[in-house]
This record gives structure tokens, sequence and C-alpha cells, in this order.
């Protein structure tokens, strides 16, 4: 059998199904499902059905065989302890019928056969989905692990069956194709398994990776999934993990996600995104749900998000941000950056700063490049300027944009009639109204 290609470069060549896997070589779960089980004196006692594999660890250990007695029979339970040896053409037990207990399944325990294969899957290393259909095993140390899984067509040919009879044929038509050379395998610690009423499957260590992926990555994870998998995934993702992704995601599936998380976790996420983002999502649920969630949320929070909701979603002033740099025009340049690294937490945007006079007017905008190249000394008066493009909150989308786009801006503030600053409009804010609406 040809070598497999990973993200590590080839590995060792798979044994053929006729040889005794060695210690420290692969084999496919796909070669052992299916073969006889039998005792020391080679007398049959089933067929193996399934794996049980530890989810501890970056490589889960099988711990325990499934076996079934006879065709439609019961199926029993053999601890990987009373294995012996199999030869391809069946595995062998170190005792008899005795090794065969009832069937018990652990709590951190994978039925690999019944709860991986065929299930869609997060692929976190290329942050896209796949499906399983195979797992490479590799035996070392008198363990069997879970190395990588197989998300390739070969390994869809070679579980119906078919791989010597397709291998044939390739390699008689196209002795040199990719089919034969390679299979499309991905490391076991990269993979996210989904199996909604199946919590075991999902690894901690994964879902870890999860969080950390870019949440553009994760939102298109999200919409690639079926609506059950997406829900069991969203749910188990940490609040700010839930929060970034639900911003990238197209409206229709906002709401969607958040249908599926209990109100007061989608309270909790609702608080941790943007507030203009947070009112978008909310100005489009029925009027009862949406005060139902903004009950649940901080009260401070929920006034912010109330606040933007009274302005049109179309309007600067449905746009814009609440939160921005605010800082004062007799501070210091070295005063200014420690009320930036104060302020930093909250703030999802960091370019401009905006200073206040009194009553809370705009008195000029300056950059965070001015702060940092500036003297400490210097006063934050004389490094501001007059913004070229204040917005009324009733300015238009296409307003927003024009003005942005003649002076180079990367954020707009949006006062109110006697000059108090309302909030900020970034260039993000923008794009996201120019390219969907």
């Amino acid at each position: 059998m040809p070598a497999h290609t990973n993200e590590n470069g080839p590995a060792a060549p798979a044994p053929a199904v006729s040889q005794p896997p060695r210690e420290g070589t692969f084999l496919f779960l796909s070669d052992l499902l299916g073969l006889p089980v039998v005792g020391p004196d080679g007398g049959r006692l089933g067929n193996l059905v399934d794996l049980l594999a530890d989810a501890a660890g970056a490589y889960p250990r099988v711990k325990a065989l499934r076996v079934r007695t006879h065709r439609g029979g019961q199926v029993k339970r053999v601890e990987w302890e009373d294995v012996d040896e199999w030869d391809g053409r069946a595995l062998r037990l170190k005792r008899g019928a005795e090794a065969l207990r009832p069937l018990q399944l652990l709590s951190s325990e994978i039925p690999l056969a019944q709860d991986v294969l065929d299930r869609q899957i997060v692929d976190t290393d290329d942050a896209k989905v796949e499906r399983v259909n195979d797992l490479h095993l590799l035996r070392a140390r008198g363990e069997l692990r879970v190395a990588h899984v197989d998300v390739g067509f070969r390994g869809l040919v070679r579980r119906m069956g078919w791989q010597r009879m397709i291998d044939a044929l390739v390699r008689r038509l196209k002795p040199g194709a990719p089919y034969l050379r390679t299979d499309r395998l991905v490391s076991w610690k990269h993979v996210q398994p989904l199996a909604a009423g199946s919590p075991r499957v999902r690894l901690d260590l994964s879902r870890a990776a999860l969080s950390e992926m870019h949440p553009a990555d994760l939102a298109e994870i999200l919409e690639d999934l079926d609506r059950r998998e997406r829900a069991v995934l969203f749910r188990e993702l940490p609040v700010e993990a839930a929060a970034d992704a639900l911003e990238e995601v197209q409206p229709e599936l906002q709401r969607e996600l958040l249908h599926a998380l209990e109100p007061d976790k989608a309270a909790d996420v609702l608080e941790e995104m943007q507030a203009d983002d947070a009112a978008d999502l909310l100005a489009d649920l029925p009027r009862e749900e949406s005060a139902e969630l903004l009950a649940e949320m901080e009260p401070s929070e929920a006034r912010e998000v109330e606040r933007l909701l009274t302005y049109d979603e179309d309007s600067a002033g449905g746009m814009m941000n609440p939160e921005f740099l605010r800082l004062s025009p007799e501070l210091t340049a070295a005063q200014a950056l420690e009320q930036v690294r104060a302020q930093a937490e909250n703030i999802a945007h960091l370019h401009d700063a905006f200073v206040l006079g009194p009553e809370g007017k705009l008195a000029g905008v300056l950059s965070l490049r001015d702060i940092i190249v500036a003297k400490p000394e210097s006063r934050v008066l004389g490094l501001m300027h007059e913004h070229p493009a204040p917005l009324r909150p009733d300015d238009s989308p296409r307003k927003v944009a024009e003005q942005a786009a003649k002076y180079n801006l990367f954020s707009l503030p949006v006062e109110d009639e006697g000059g108090k600053l309302l909030g900020v409009v970034t260039v993000d804010d923008v794009l996201e109204k120019v390219l969907h609406g």
C-alpha cells in the first residue's frame, strides 16, 4: 500500500491486510472491523464491530473492543489487555469466552466506528469541515492509538471494500495518479469531532484550539456545518469566542445560533459583542424576545444597546459604537498613553483617540501613532486636530462611506446637534454595510 501524506510529511507505509501489524506501524480501522475474534485455541468467539478509545490525550488509546458473538447476537466488551495478536485474518485473545464481558461504555471512552466514522469534523489546522471516511491507527509499545482521521476519497473506497479493484483500475489507466500515492490524513490533535447527543466525543484540546481560531475562520466552519451540529459546536464555545464568531456570520445565522443558547448565556454573548453589533442582532428579533434578552444583560450594557436601538439600522447612529478611546486635552502624551492602556480592554479599535471637552463635546482627534511618537511632556491639546468629517446620527450609510473614502479615514465621530460625541463609526462597519447592506 502506498505511503500516506499528512501535515508531517510521508508516513510509514500501512501494512497489507494479510500481514500481522508490527510495532511502530500504521493500519486503518476499516482493516480491523469485521475480523473474526478467536480464543487461544482458535475457536471463534465473534466478530469485531468497534474499538473503544480513551478521549484523554492528543492521540486516544484503544482500551477495549466491541465484539458481536454471532450474527444478530449480543455485543460484548473485551479489554485491550486480553488481546494477544492479530494476523490480518483474525484477532486472537489470550483467554476464551471468559474474556467476553457485558457491554459497558465509560464516560471518557469514544466508540470509534459508532461515533467518529462518517461524522462531520472540524479540522482546526486548516479551518474547514470534513467528513471522516476512516481512522488511521498506530501500534506502538503494545498499545493501539488513534493517530489520524482519513478524510480522502481513498478512505471511502477502502471502507466500501473496493480498494483493490479501484487501485488496480487507476494503476492501469493512470499509474502516476495522486490517488495512488497519498491519503488525505488529518492529525487527530487538530480535529474536533462533532456528535450531537454524544458530548464525550468532543475533545477539550480541540475545543481550546477552536476558541483560538480567527473569528472569520470559525464563522465559515459554523456556516458549513448542518443545523444540529452547528448548535452543538456553538454551545461549547467560550463566551468571548462565541461573540467574535457571531459578529462575523450573516444575520439569519446569527439568529439561529443565538436561539441555540440558554437565555443567560445568550445575554453574556451579547454583552461581549460590540454594542452596535448586538443592537443590530436584537433589532432583527421579535420585540418580546429582544426585551427578554435585554433584561438578562447587565444594566449598563443593556442601556447602551437600548440607546442604539432607537436609531435606524441604516444610519450613522445605527452603525456607530458608543465605546471609543476618550482623552482630555490637558493630558500629556505620557498620560494619554496610560489612558489608552487602561481603556484598551473594552475598546475594539485603537487607531484613533477622541478628545472631549466640557459636556462631552468633541474637541479634536489624534491617532495612536501621534501619541507614541510625541515627546512624553507634549500636551494632547497641541497634538490633536479637528476631525474633517463629523457625522449626524441620521446620516445615511452612503454618506458615511463617501466621507470615509474622501478623507481616507479609519473612524468617523457621530455628534448630536449640540456637538456631543455619541459614538464612532469605524471602517469595518462601513465595509460591512457596503458588502452586505
